[in-house]
């Protein structure tokens, strides 16, 4: 009794921070979170933190891999962002299935065959989700409903992730040290790798499914 209580509790204030994050959506942006952080002595912490919070309340991941490269710049933005995007991921992942919700797609009339020849794929089915339009709080949720396993999904989710966030932090340097004679070779490197990385990837994934 009092394990549900506290699942319905947590629900209502995920819920309640969507519908505030909805609301106040139009306020978050790159620029924002970077003046709200910049300086701060604990800015990657906080800035994983937002991304675990981001991931919980749908808001773009985009938004936050922009913000780290105008936070952290091209090198240290990367590294920010990719482990903000990975704890989040883990952290939704958990949610759903703290909820005891893991497993629910695979016995749903009509998607239970596909969902299960999915999961066949393992790791690879789940990079070619991180790499398809759907947005991040969504397939953190998508993914956990099914039976697939942590490892699976971790490395998946890495694998799937890492190509356009080093695209994001890239757009989020452009706006200052990207242009430096040092670093805007390694930055069109970088942009590269990660569309290159993007359609290899999903190809190799169909091929294998």
């Amino acid at each position: 009794m009092l394990k549900s209580i506290i699942r319905f509790a947590a629900l209502l204030v995920v819920f309640g921070g969507i519908v505030a994050a909805g609301i106040y959506r139009s306020e978050i942006h790159p620029a924002a979170i970077r003046n709200a952080i910049a300086g701060n002595p604990l800015s990657p912490i906080i800035f994983i933190a937002l991304q675990v919070a981001g991931s919980l309340l749908f808001i773009p991941r985009t938004v936050l891999g922009i913000a780290a490269g105008l936070l952290f710049g091209l090198v240290w933005g990367s590294l920010w962002a990719i482990a903000g995007a990975m704890a989040g991921a883990a952290t939704g992942f958990a949610f759903v299935r703290w909820m005891g919700l893991g497993g629910t797609l695979d016995i749903q009339p009509g998607v239970g065959k596909l969902v299960k020849k999915a999961e066949q794929g393992r790791w690879r089915a789940v990079a070619v989700v991180r790499l398809t339009p759907i947005p991040h709080s969504v397939a953190n949720t998508f993914l956990a409903l099914t039976n697939l396993s942590w490892r699976d999904y971790l490395w998946g989710s890495m694998a799937g992730m890492l190509p356009m966030t080093l695209v994001q932090v890239t757009i989020g340097a452009s706006g200052g040290e990207v242009f430096d004679d040092h670093n805007w070779v390694l930055a069109c490197l970088l942009l590269a790798a990660g569309i290159v990385g993007s359609v290899a990837l999903q190809r190799t994934a169909r091929r294998r499914n």
